[in-house]
């Protein structure tokens, strides 16, 4: 009898077991497909490039700019669509890499342009003629993540230091460390600013292909799709040939750009299982814009 039971026991000790390691790997599996997608995004390395300027630096002069910029520009004041832009973009500032503690602050150009800067420091405008021409959440989330590659990889002060570079050269710039405004002070004096349409905001292919391969990384840790920020250049370049010149003066395009992005988006984890497209505050947004008179004027030139 009490061998029966100790048979009974052993075999419902096994169950119980088994039952147990069944659990503990479909845990295991489930954490991994949670996490994965992060943990393979994390596996890639963003290194901004040789800065003599610090991060603080960023966000002192990318502020100044801004306080010129928001009494030059024509911006839109619409609640709605400010709240949502600062919404979305903040949501996808917190996914990106090597975020040195920038404020991310958004704005919305009344213009018919489709265009978008990124000062340094994460001072982002966004022109009208963009969130109107972008067909949903995604693509407009593709263009804002762009731009914040742009900060995150400082690039507008890495091409402050190569032009401080070419004119005081090495020995000089180095002697200018750690002096308070004295960078900032020389790149005054020489008439070069970071304000919308400057000089300095206009990057390189290497920068934009890199400010690419960032906005890829940060729509797909925010749950969007990375292939909606070149739908977004296909179709404008489709359907708004005459009003992307601006857009591409700015932002020359990386040869073989789609091809690079596109190259890229296997290293960032697997295909997201439901990839967010678009939201009602997306539409709502839009809508609104649209039923706004037209720009009344061009923003003001720098």
């Amino acid at each position: 009898m009490s061998r029966k039971l100790s048979r009974k026991a052993w075999g419902s000790e096994q169950k119980h077991r088994r039952a147990a390691g069944v659990a503990s790997q479909v845990a295991v599996l489930l954490l991994l497909w949670g996490v994965l997608p992060l943990f393979a995004g994390e596996q890639i390395q963003f290194k901004p490039g040789w800065n003599v300027f610090s991060p603080k630096d960023d966000i002192r002069l990318g502020w100044q700019a801004a306080a010129q910029d928001d009494k030059q520009l024509p911006l839109i004041d619409e609640a709605d669509v400010l709240d949502y832009v600062s919404r979305l973009g903040r949501r996808l500032a917190a996914v990106a890499p090597n975020n040195e503690g920038y404020p991310f602050a958004f704005r919305v150009v009344n213009s018919p342009d489709i265009n978008a800067s990124a000062l340094p420091g994460g001072f982002i405008y966004v022109n009208r003629a963009t969130i109107e021409s972008a067909q949903d959440e995604a693509q407009l989330a593709g263009v804002i993540a762009h731009e914040e590659g742009h900060v995150v990889m400082r690039h507008a002060t890495q091409r402050a230091t190569e032009l401080l570079l070419h004119r005081l050269g090495l020995g000089v710039l180095e002697g200018l460390l750690g002096q308070d405004s004295g960078l900032g002070g020389h790149l005054t004096e020489m008439g070069v600013n970071f304000l919308v349409g400057s000089a300095l905001l206009k990057y390189s292919r290497d920068q934009e292909s890199q400010a690419d391969a960032v906005g890829a990384y940060i729509l797909y840790q925010a749950g969007h799709d990375p292939r909606a920020m070149t739908q977004f250049l296909e179709i404008i370049q489709r359907k708004y040939p005459q009003r992307t010149t601006e857009y591409f003066l700015d932002h020359p395009v990386p040869e073989h750009r789609i091809e690079k992005v596109e190259a890229e988006i296997p290293e960032l984890g697997p295909p997201l299982a439901n990839p967010k497209t678009d939201s009602p505050e997306f539409q709502v947004a839009k809508a609104r814009l649209l039923h706004m008179p037209p720009p009344k004027s061009e923003p003001a030139p720098q």
